[in-house]
């Protein structure tokens, strides 16, 4: 195998490929390398972490073809510390087993292994098919992954739940203590209810290919089959296992009219909310609103009886009613609704509160409509 391409062409996907395949615990995993070959004059390189596989192709001049696999992090700093103008000569040496590196008077020799030990997902039939728009999936995964849970006995709590119902997409993460609500409407509907749910690692993968499109009208067409969801989109092909677990009916415990909605100005929460939660407990992070006529009290204390607390406007006339928050996750929501100048607290009943569900008061132009579930800490 030998070709040459400049580093800028190929240089971020290997950036993403490498951060995938370089997360094995055993450093002799093959996983901790790439795979790379080339034939007509197209590169192609995979990675795995054996839930996920990662492909990436491009053209390439090309002298031989072939293929090797190669250490993903050390291929990785290598082609970084290039020029990013330059042209890199790359020539698989199966003799010796080194890929060799040469750009100007820099040369790495790499140790490589067998290409046929580099594992392969399995081959499924894709027999589902959901066409949405680029960034509007984006948005969604980027609105909703910081939701799940990274590690919980409850599977269903570490994936990403999407269900179609007509041309009505709405998606579901939540880690036992909030949820995000996620709709969006699909120009092609689907022609009966679906749902399936998607592992974290997926969905942070196809937020970053999502991100290469170009227009705000680029589509991407997400392939379903038993176990695996597949997409390719701008050079990229993902493909990676589904959760499979029975997913709770999360839309029974959503209340279908709220008693109180209030608006407050987004920036002027999240900076009171950092002031307060220098003090809050360690253990619970808990900030307590207290909503008064025209004005939001927020007050924070630890085990040291520290308190902290600010004010700030609010347009409101009704009794008082407070409720105690984990401080870190409304910071989290208010930083997903940034485009929103306000966000709103939405309460069912404010005599018995149990949770609170935020959204903006506005909506964007992505065309996605967001919300949050946060449920009381006990201060």
């Amino acid at each position: 195998m030998k070709f040459e391409a400049p580093v800028a062409s190929f240089i971020k996907p290997l950036q993403q490929l490498s951060a995938l395949a370089g997360g094995a615990a055993n450093p002799d995993d093959i996983v901790n390398n790439i795979l790379i070959s080339v034939k007509d004059n197209r590169l192609f390189l995979r990675a795995t972490d054996y839930r996920i596989e990662l492909s990436y192709t491009t053209e390439v001049t090309a002298y031989k073809d072939g293929e090797t696999t190669v250490n993903a992090n050390k291929i990785r700093e290598a082609c970084s510390r290039l020029d990013q103008a330059a042209v890199v000569l790359f020539t698989y040496e199966p003799m010796d087993e080194v890929l060799i590196l040469q750009s100007g008077s820099t040369i790495y020799r790499v140790r490589t292994r067998d290409p046929k030990d580099f594992p392969v997902m399995e081959s499924e039939e894709f027999e589902d098919k959901l066409e949405l728009r680029a960034l509007q999936l984006k948005t969604i995964i980027d609105r909703s992954v910081f939701c799940i849970a990274n590690d919980d006995f409850r599977e269903y709590l570490r994936g990403m739940r999407l269900e179609v119902e007509g041309d009505r997409l709405t998606v579901f993460t939540s880690d036992g203590h909030r949820m995000s609500i996620n709709e969006a409407q699909l120009q092609k509907p689907f022609e009966s209810s679906y749902g399936v749910t998607l592992i974290k690692p997926c969905a942070t993968e196809l937020s970053k290919i999502l991100q290469t499109a170009t227009t705000e009208d680029e589509m991407v067409t997400l392939e379903f089959s038993r176990n695996l969801i597949s997409t390719t989109f701008n050079n990229f092909k993902l493909t990676s296992k589904l959760l499979i677990c029975n997913y709770p009916n999360v839309r029974s415990v959503i209340p279908k009219e709220f008693a109180v909605n209030l608006s407050v100005e987004r920036e002027a929460l999240r900076q009171s909310i950092s002031r307060v939660s220098v003090l809050s407990s360690k253990r619970i992070n808990g900030v307590t609103l207290n909503f008064d006529k025209g004005i939001l009290n927020l007050k924070t204390e630890n085990a040291e009886h520290e308190v902290a607390t600010d004010t700030i406007p609010l347009n409101y006339d009704g009794e008082p009613f407070e409720i105690s928050l984990n401080a870190s996750y409304v910071q989290d929501v208010l930083n997903s609704l940034s485009y929103a100048p306000e966000v709103c607290f939405l309460f069912q009943n404010v005599k018995s509160l149990a949770n609170t569900m935020m959204q903006a008061a506005t909506a964007d132009e992505s065309g996605v409509k967001t919300g949050y579930f946060i449920a009381r800490v006990v201060v």
